[in-house]
């Protein structure tokens, strides 16, 4: 009930004594209107006697609705507060997140790999570069090469920690959401989901190759820390992707 069906209420309630009085007195036995101040005094304690008590619980009542609507208001307030905060975690943390997906994007374009063919070697780049590690690998497959055997290649094809730097680069974002946007900050795994799957759509598919091959094949901390992740590993299986592609 409203705080305005009360206030009615407690107008039927006074208005009904009343109308009891008047109804007992002067229709059913009579009685006229008296000039007598005691016969009004005893009014007036009849009428007190009956509506304190009543008006009293509407009161009260009126004073826990009360309460419960300055609470529910409370509670709002702080919800809007804490989306309001939240929003601004966000909006703080995509900047530098984007930044980083940029600066991820901009070590691509430099990456470069020196092959040896024969007497002679070749630097080869970006993509290219990418494909020809990948048919490196699928070569030592076909003659039986094991997983240390190829993370040995990898190893001495990656002299100047390009490749290295590569997977840290991609493991500081999944690190940085995974921590930023944790449960204990008022995040969820839906807010983590969509940034990973952020990071996933914005990292170019051939370097994002390149990472699979470093989490299969590497033991970096870097590629041991986002092969534990759980959650990383869901959204990369919802693209489509694993770890054991080569």
């Amino acid at each position: 009930m409203k705080i305005n069906g009360y206030i009615l209420a407690a107008a039927i309630l006074i208005i009904a004594v009343f109308l009891s009085y008047f109804l007992h007195f002067y229709v059913s036995l009579g009685y006229g209107i008296s000039n007598d101040s005691a016969i009004w005094g005893q009014l007036g304690d009849y009428s007190g006697g009956i509506l304190n008590p009543l008006l009293s619980f509407v009161s009260i009542v009126l004073l826990i609705k009360s309460l419960t609507l300055q609470n529910e208001a409370n509670i709002t307030l702080r919800n809007e507060i804490k989306n309001s905060e939240k929003t601004e975690k966000i909006r703080s943390f995509e900047s530098l997140f984007f930044n980083l997906i940029n600066s991820q994007k901009n070590l691509f374009e430099s990456f470069s790999i020196k092959f040896e063919t024969g007497e002679d070697s070749v630097k080869v780049g970006g993509v290219q570069a990418v494909v020809r590690i990948e048919d490196e690998i699928e070569d030592m497959r076909s003659k039986g090469k094991n997983d240390e055997e190829v993370a040995a290649y990898l190893e001495e094809l990656d002299e100047n920690d390009q490749i290295f730097g590569l997977s840290r680069s991609f493991y500081i974002m999944v690190l940085m959401v995974t921590e930023k946007l944790s449960d204990a900050n008022g995040f969820s795994f839906d807010d983590r989901r969509d940034h990973f799957m952020a990071l996933i759509n914005f990292t170019d598919f051939a370097q994002l190759r390149l990472i699979m091959i470093c989490i299969q094949f590497s033991d970096y901390e870097s590629c041991k820390y986002i092969r534990s992740s759980s959650e990383f590993k869901s959204v990369i299986e919802e693209v489509g992707l694993n770890y054991e592609l080569y």
